[in-house]
């Protein structure tokens, strides 16, 4: 236990003295950013037709959020989205860091078990993505709150906030096998370019009808369930979600075990 707390402090050590920190959550600010564009447009159809935001963008329009359950469930579908492509690069960074700033060898001589050592990354992963979501969260209760909108009852604040907490939780878990591959990759490249080809299979999936058994599909299918169904998913896609996880931990444990440090 005293090796995984080593570990866990040397890992926020690295994270708080880069500047990776500071650039993801700067850069996550774009998601509430763009929701509150949205919401905008949506309150003020003059100014879409002045901007020519029209036809095509009709569809977008109607979906925009113009109360509080709708402009939760928007956040939490766009944190499913745009917040699994930031989850990415933040474990891709954490993983794959070691092999480009050429520390890998040097890690896996401290004498300190590997399990340990993975372990405090893929924690340290999930803090850094919660503590984002929360940033986001916060900056879009403001939002809602700075544009007035009906229905802001205490039950249905709660209720957005849990709905939010699951789809974080379910995408923090679908991004650990990035975490593979990064390491497979030694660096950013591979994961970074798997997540975007993972997002259009996830669409597609989605609009095939398989999207509650697609793992990366998954977070997005929760929060649009509880709109259109009033009921979440099915426990197998849960399931779904906990072994993909489970099988990046896995994975990624396996490989730093067995594979060749040497380059």
């Amino acid at each position: 236990m005293n090796n995984l707390w080593n570990m866990i402090w040397i890992e926020l050590r690295k994270t708080t003295r880069s500047r990776i920190p500071q650039l993801t959550t700067l850069g996550s600010l774009f998601l509430p950013a763009g929701i509150g564009f949205l919401l905008f447009i949506a309150r003020n159809p003059e100014i879409s037709r002045k901007l020519g935001l029209i036809s095509a963008k009709a569809d977008l329009m109607r979906v925009t959020a113009t109360d509080w359950p709708s402009y939760l469930t928007l956040s939490a579908q766009m944190i499913a989205m745009a917040g699994f492509f930031f989850f990415c690069l933040i474990i891709s960074w954490i993983f794959g860091r070691e092999f480009t700033d050429g520390t890998i060898i040097d890690i896996l001589a401290v004498p300190v078990p590997r399990a340990s050592i993975l372990l405090a990354k893929f924690i340290v992963s999930a803090l850094w993505c919660s503590i984002i979501s929360c940033v986001i969260f916060i900056l879009i209760l403001l939002l809602g709150a700075l544009f007035t909108l009906p229905q802001g009852t205490e039950d249905t604040i709660w209720q957005g906030a849990f709905v939010m907490l699951i789809t974080v939780c379910l995408t923090i878990l679908i991004i650990f096998p990035f975490a593979l591959l990064a390491s497979i990759g030694r660096g950013y490249l591979l994961p970074m370019g798997t997540a975007i080809i993972t997002l259009i299979f996830a669409n597609i999936a989605a609009i095939a009808g398989w999207g509650e058994y697609f793992p990366w599909a998954i977070p997005g299918m929760y929060s649009q369930a509880l709109v259109t169904t009033g009921a979440p998913l099915e426990p197998a896609s849960y399931w779904v979600v906990i072994l993909t996880g489970l099988v990046g931990m896995a994975g990624t444990y396996l490989w730093w075990k067995n594979a060749d440090q040497s380059k």
